[in-house]
């Protein structure tokens, strides 16, 4: 795919997310973690940026690594909604890739980013969250919409 990143930084953020666990076999399924997640109702409470996150988190050695999808929130919802948990995003400078295209071709986006441009650039991956940010877009589509990659960089 070969997409060049632009570098940002960002304060931390908390995303009130549905997670499971999964692994690089099974990563086919996040699709319907997404699904489950905007069937509840409490996925219309976001307060924060008009944006859905899907973070990837806690990846293991063996491979498996927990997903959550959420929504940003300026302040936390107390109590938290049924089955939610809070995802944090660590604040500090990010290598972003950003496209437009068909949904499908996310995870060959990030064997790209990580099996490609990462090992070939001058930079290194620190601790954190790696996500993805779907800004609001009335276009949307599963074969056509908009989607950043954020990778965690050192400085």
């Amino acid at each position: 795919m070969a997409l060049e990143p632009e570098f940002l930084e960002i304060q931390e953020k908390g995303i009130v997310a549905l997670s499971r666990e999964f692994t690089l076999e099974t990563r086919k399924d996040i699709p319907l973690l997404w699904s489950e997640f905007w069937s509840r109702e409490w996925h219309l409470m976001g307060d924060g940026e008009e944006a859905a996150y899907g973070v990837s988190y806690s990846v293991q050695p063996d491979g498996k690594f927990s997903y959550a999808v959420g929504l940003n929130f300026d302040s936390m919802p107390e109590p938290l909604p049924d089955g939610a948990c809070v995802v944090t995003i660590s604040g500090g400078r990010y290598a972003v890739f950003r496209n437009r295209g068909p949904v499908k071709e996310i995870p060959s986006l990030f064997d790209d980013i990580f099996g490609r441009w990462l090992p070939g650039s001058d930079e290194t991956q620190r601790e954190g969250a790696v996500f993805e940010r779907y800004p609001y877009d009335d276009n949307a589509s599963p074969e056509n919409m908009t989607y950043e990659i954020w990778v965690p960089i050192s400085n």
